[in-house]
């Protein structure tokens, strides 16, 4: 924005005060660039800042007609004004400090007393039996139920390594019998086939149990260990 735009535009903004102050103040302006020179004629208006806000600072300044202030070249200084402004906010300062102060005392008092911390301990010490004992019973049925599941997995285990031991021995008596006997040899081969799919299908099964069931006991049981300890910490407190 160049000057002729930057006085026209205040000018305008200026519009709403009496016309022997609008005057002063554009004379003013024009005067202090005119004093500042061409080559340093952006720089002020820079430092003006935009039309708007030097138009807000002067018509505050002339908030008391303008009997006790001056243009500047950043607007319109009143010093009685700006003497109130500061007793004002060193006002404001100073009763933030004293509710801080305030609220400080009272966080202060907030605080557990001594008293209070030794009966917490003490209602601590008194619970942790019982919730040992939970913790124990917790962990003893996740042991006893993952033993149970640990037996069911081994003996499903022997049972297909029995029935592929049994599968290999009738296959193979199966076999030398068809020289013999062709009907007692294939009824034989027949019962080994039968079980080597059983047996694997035994083995299939242990595969699973330790793949999936395992964890999900495991994670289960921890879920619900958890639960109840929870549970009887919010009911303690």
């Amino acid at each position: 924005m160049n000057r002729l735009e930057f006085m026209k535009e205040l000018e305008a903004l200026l519009s709403d005060i009496s016309q022997s102050e609008r005057e002063e103040a554009l004379q003013y302006y024009n005067d202090y660039l005119n004093d500042a020179g061409v080559e340093n004629e952006q720089e002020v208006l820079d430092s003006l800042g935009t039309p708007q806000d030097l138009a807000r600072v002067i018509k505050e300044g002339l908030s008391d007609g303008g009997e006790r202030g001056e243009f500047t070249e950043t607007g319109y200084k009143n010093e009685a004004l700006e003497e109130e402004l500061k007793n004002e906010i060193a006002r404001k300062e100073k009763t933030e400090k004293q509710t801080s102060g305030a609220d400080t005392g009272m966080n202060k008092g907030r605080q557990l007393s001594p008293g209070m911390i030794v009966l917490i301990v003490i209602l601590c010490i008194i619970a942790f039996p019982a919730l040992a004992g939970i913790a124990a019973g917790i962990i003893g049925t996740g042991v006893g139920v993952l033993g149970s599941i640990l037996g069911v997995m081994l003996g499903v285990a022997m049972a297909g390594v029995f029935l592929l031991v049994a599968a290999v021995i009738l296959l193979v008596y199966g076999v030398w019998t068809l020289f013999t006997t062709p009907l007692a040899g294939i009824c034989f081969v027949g019962m080994g086939i039968l079980m080597a799919g059983l047996s694997l299908f035994f083995i299939w099964l242990t595969v699973l149990i330790c793949a999936k069931v395992i964890p999900w006991l495991i994670r289960g049981i921890v879920k619900i260990g958890t639960r109840l300890l929870r549970g009887k910490g919010a009911n303690n407190t």
